[in-house]
């Protein structure tokens, strides 16, 4: 998938997380002003860091395991993977005999749904197969809202260039993006300058 966005940590404090946000790709169009999306582009750099990917994380110097060991913090490891698998989906081991059942539905065009919920793909890994259970953005939003106490975007920048999309990457469009927490500690991970790709919408 194409990333949207490029994110800058500006400051991290009192349950307050500012970041920059670039729009990255001539179609995203601004950030949206929603805490779902302040979210979402926080989630990515958590995954991130989860699979021990800091080196995608500019600014960020730790090596795979210690990213890891961040991520895996349990004071916010637990609502982080909660959140990741609401907004953007999960995968879930299924026997053989279930994987079959849902690739004769899906050959037939009928309905896929594995213990009732719906099916978004079918994966496998070796002898292991997987279903992929996609994310609902409405639960997800559900989920999000009791834990924000603000959330804003403001301070554009270059707001014409969606327009007139501009060669220099300086003059891309972009915004001050800031949530405020009730619980601090979930958002630990967070760290000022670091800079990330989302694709976030």
């Amino acid at each position: 998938m194409s990333e949207l966005y490029s994110v800058l940590v500006e400051s991290v404090a009192g349950g307050e997380v500012v970041l920059r946000v670039t729009t990255v790709h001539p179609d995203a169009g601004p950030p949206p002003d929603t805490a779902s999306f302040t979210v979402e582009i926080l989630l990515d750099l958590w995954s991130l860091l989860d699979r021990g990917f800091g080196g995608l994380v500019d600014g960020c110097s730790l090596e795979r395991a210690e990213a890891q060991r961040l991520a895996r913090d349990p004071a916010w490891a637990a609502r982080c993977q909660q959140l990741r698998e609401l907004g953007f989906g999960r995968q879930v081991e299924c026997t053989p005999e279930e994987y079959a059942a849902l690739e004769a539905a899906m050959m037939e065009g009928g309905p896929m749904l594995f213990r009732g919920e719906p099916v978004g793909g079918l994966l496998g890994y070796g002898k292991q197969s997987y279903v992929f259970i996609p994310g609902d953005p409405a639960v997800f939003a559900t989920a999000v809202a009791p834990l924000i106490a603000a959330h804003g975007v403001d301070q554009h920048e270059f707001d014409e260039s969606y327009e007139d999309w501009p060669d220099d990457p300086d003059r891309r469009p972009r915004a001050r993006v800031w949530v405020r927490v009730h619980d601090p500690q979930w958002l630990g991970f967070v760290r000022p300058g670091w800079r990330w790709d989302s694709a976030a919408h």
